[in-house]
């Protein structure tokens, strides 16, 4: 059953109708479809799944994230919850009883249940005066021996170290036994991480994501807030300015529709990326004033509600829809609601501002933006008339051991996802027979400016070393890239662009020099060679349709060009690239470009506008030398 929403509010909401009444309504009737599949003291919760057999640990993984968001809705409403205290009070009871058929798994080494007890440990910060105070002193000494199981426990050398320090915290605070140090460590361990501007990669290399979103700038934060900001209140002053630059960034990374940049893993947890929009409000750390905060916070939330995310209570696996082509290996079917950190606006009172506020209109609502980041090494491309955001990367580069499609890609939108078939989206790869495609073997370098972008990596040709080189700079509603690939002598080399995927087919069309893939609702990816390049070999474009498991449904437009092999250690490539949701026409941009090699670049005249486009100078990235990690502080 669909969830009965409150009329929308045009007058306080203009953007997306939605106020706190809302945000509640949605809250209830999520915690209802969890309460439909909990077990029958309620400390587990057995969401469906109709593609494994579900373990201890993925139905405690069901609970502690239904936990999280009932939680929020206990302490938005200072205790006054239509009996979730008494729910939940049954609920700690049975799973902290290692006697009880309902017994969570214990909290070991590199596991799952550690990442769920950081879910209760919050959630029971959250409500102490309503829930933990008034548990029964068996039962609070029964939690704190569960948790006390996170005690030197290990973890990936990932985000995963603030999980059991936010444990450790919360033990602190209610004055069990605790490790101060592991606490430290993992504060000091992602100081390593920070890459300036607010950014942080998750884990060493380039991993760049929405973890920044839903923990990097959360579990600080908790952390303090668990043991007192008076003892270390200059930490929490870093992490306040770092959250308000972060935020002066990420807010352009949302489209015009409420859609969130389908980049980097676990992007089935949806709405959790507003979380630190929220958090900015708290801890009044945030350049957006709050009718912007709120605008863009239940923009993303309508958005899913609106393709019909979260209707039966439960949320799939997936985007719009059920999807395997975005799942992880840890995906269960409670993973999905750590969309629950989404919910942290309703820490904030009915009568805060971010709440009273009329909506403002985002920046990309009101005019073009194109914006560096250079922490994680992104070209921000947004587009007012269809609101798309593109992000052209440069920097951000997943697990360096793994050439995976949802960070090595050139390029990212709100509008697609990443594909390996038919032709891999967005790559520049040599074509090898019997093989497939090259293996990325990760950035080496990468730089974004003001109006252009470039990066360096090695391809893995069978073998062989193939260098290349890529530059970028924006035109209207596409961009050029500027391609130099050094070692395929006698390897085809193959250029793709944006990959659009829907549920009903695709159209092709065609002119001299470009091919562009189409929805029937307008959305479009077009790639078209632009003169000026260098090399022997003939030239095919093409776009390519399949049917397959994507993001946005089974129907998948590619558009490529082919290069066939070239006796020249260097070839020189320039192809315009766009993904548009209105009619355009590449006639005009195409006959006004022409493009002159540089030793370091190229220089671009459109008209009598000239830009130099640089390759990335040097070098400074350890890309495929890096291993994973596991974090430990002491031992």
């Amino acid at each position: 059953m669909a969830a009965v929403l409150p009329p929308l509010d045009p007058a306080r909401s203009a953007h997306t109708g939605w106020t706190r009444a809302h945000w509640e309504a949605f809250a209830d009737h999520l915690l209802q479809g969890a309460r439909a599949h909990s077990s029958p003291s309620h400390a587990r919760v057995r969401f469906p799944s109709d593609a494994r057999e579900l373990d201890a640990t993925d139905e405690l993984e069901g609970f502690a994230r239904a936990f999280l968001l009932a939680a929020l809705r206990i302490a938005g409403a200072r205790g006054i919850d239509d009996g979730l205290c008494e729910w939940y009070a049954d609920a700690l009871a049975a799973g902290s009883d290692p006697g009880h058929p309902e017994a969570w798994p214990a909290i070991g080494h590199h596991g799952q249940p550690l990442v769920e007890a950081t879910a209760i440990a919050v959630a029971l910060h959250w409500t102490r005066p309503w829930l933990w105070d008034r548990l029964p002193e068996p039962v609070r000494q029964r939690v704190v021996s569960w948790l006390s199981g996170s005690i030197g426990a290990w973890s990936a050398d990932n985000n995963h170290v603030m999980f059991g320090a936010t444990v450790q915290a919360f033990l602190a605070s209610v004055g069990a036994d605790h490790d101060m140090l592991e606490i430290d460590g993992a504060l000091a361990r992602i100081e390593d991480w920070y890459a300036g501007d607010g950014w942080y990669t998750d884990g060493r290399g380039r991993r760049f994501d929405h973890y920044n979103a839903w923990t990097f700038h959360l579990y600080p934060f908790f952390i303090t807030d668990m043991l007192g900001e008076a003892r270390r209140p200059h930490v929490t002053q870093t992490y306040r300015t770092r959250l308000r630059m972060f935020l002066n960034d990420y807010q352009h990374l949302f489209d015009g529709t409420g859609s969130p940049l389908l980049q980097g893993r676990s992007l089935i947890y949806r709405w959790g990326v507003v979380a630190p929009f929220w958090m900015g409000a708290l801890q009044d750390a945030t350049p957006l004033s709050p009718g912007r905060t709120r605008r863009l916070a239940s923009g993303v939330l309508r958005h899913f509600v609106d393709h019909g995310v979260g209707a039966d209570g439960t949320l799939g696996l997936g985007w719009h829809h059920d999807t395997d082509s975005l799942l992880q290996p840890y995906n269960a079917p409670g993973s999905p609601h750590w969309a629950s950190k989404g919910f942290l606006g309703l820490l904030l009172p009915a009568d805060h501002p971010v709440w009273t506020a009329a909506e403002e209109p985002l920046e990309l609502e009101e005019r073009d933006v194109l914006r560096p980041l250079p922490g994680p090494g992104w070209l921000v491309h947004g587009t007012r008339d269809d609101g798309i955001v593109r992000v052209l990367n440069h920097g951000s580069d997943g697990h360096p051991r793994k050439d995976d499609p949802l960070y090595r890609r050139l390029a990212f939108s709100t509008r697609t996802a990443p594909v390996d078939t038919p032709v891999r989206d967005n790559r520049i790869d040599v074509a090898l027979a019997g093989t497939g495609a090259s293996r990325h073997r990760g950035l080496r370098a990468g730089t974004a400016r003001p109006d252009s972008a470039s990066s360096c990596y090695h391809l893995d040709g069978q073998g062989r070393d193939v260098l290349v080189d890529v530059a970028t700079t924006v035109f209207g509603p596409a961009e050029l890239r500027l391609v130099r690939v050094r070692g395929a002598v006698a390897l085809p080399l193959r250029i793709s662009g944006y990959a659009v995927s829907a549920h009903s087919p695709l159209s092709v069309t065609a002119d001299h020099g470009w091919v562009r893939a189409s929805r029937d609702d307008g959305l479009s990816t077009l790639l078209a060679l632009v003169g000026g390049g260098t090399g022997d070999g003939g030239v095919q474009i093409e776009a390519t349709l399949d049917a397959q498991d994507a993001a946005f449904g089974p129907h998948v437009g590619v558009p490529w060009l082919a290069f066939t092999p070239s006796a020249d250690f260097e070839v020189r490539v320039a192809c315009l690239v766009a993904l548009t949701g209105q009619p355009w026409d590449p006639a005009g941009l195409l006959a006004s470009l022409s493009v002159r090699w540089m030793p370091n670049g190229a220089r671009v005249n459109r008209g009598a506008e000239v830009r130099h486009v640089p390759w990335v100078g040097e070098a400074r990235w350890a890309a495929d030398a890096i291993n994973q990690g596991v974090f430990r502080v002491s031992g």
